[in-house]
């Protein structure tokens, strides 16, 4: 008699952060993953706003609606801040890695710590974000007081998307535009895609 042998396939995973030494005593640490989805139905315009929608992300943030005058030295930037910690206690990766600080200037102000700027990565770019919650993950040190926030880019992109946005208030003193495209191109083993964002605040 014949046999048919079942082939089973197995599902791709992809590891943010591991220690494997110590993964069997550890165990997995808490991680919220928000999707493209979840980014479009919040409505909100840019990755600064979506994160700060999120109960975990409360106090102490950067929010650049506060840097826009020159007062301080995060003139249009914003940072993410997770449990109420100072910004600096919570790693910003993007595709799992660590990204350049924003560059600090010299003027004088309240702000006076390294983090990663969230508007210079626009949101259309963006497939998921991953936040993890714990506090004290060995596979981060000190970084990651607070805990960590990974972006992950969209790679496998193929087509172009281009998304405009205005608004103002009653009394037309806080316009606000801004544009983003985002396109790809590839087949099986080559993958471009790029993005780009246009952001005006008065």
């Amino acid at each position: 008699p014949a046999s048919a042998a079942a082939t089973a396939t197995a599902e791709r995973v992809i590891v943010t952060g591991s220690n494997i030494p110590t993964a069997e005593e550890v165990g997995p640490n808490p991680v919220v993953n928000y999707n493209r989805e979840d980014m479009q139905k919040s409505g909100k315009p840019n990755t600064e706003q979506f994160l700060l929608s999120l109960p975990i992300v409360n106090s102490n943030v950067i929010p650049v609606s506060n840097n826009e005058n020159g007062s301080n030295t995060a003139v249009g930037a914003a940072a993410v801040s997770l449990r109420g910690l100072d910004p600096r206690a919570t790693l910003v990766l993007v595709d799992g890695r660590r990204v350049a600080p924003y560059p600090v200037g010299n003027n004088p102000g309240p702000v006076n710590t390294m983090f990663v700027d969230l508007n210079s990565i626009p949101l259309s770019a963006i497939e998921s974000i991953e936040i993890l919650k714990d506090g004290d993950s060995a596979v981060y040190g000190a970084d990651a007081v607070a805990g960590v926030v990974n972006l992950k880019m969209r790679h496998e992109y193929r087509g172009a998307e281009a998304t405009i946005e205005y608004g103002n208030t009653e009394h037309d003193d806080a316009g606000l535009f801004q544009s983003s495209i985002i396109f790809g191109v590839g087949d099986d083993k080559t993958q471009i895609a790029g993005a780009m964002n246009y952001y005006h605040r008065n």
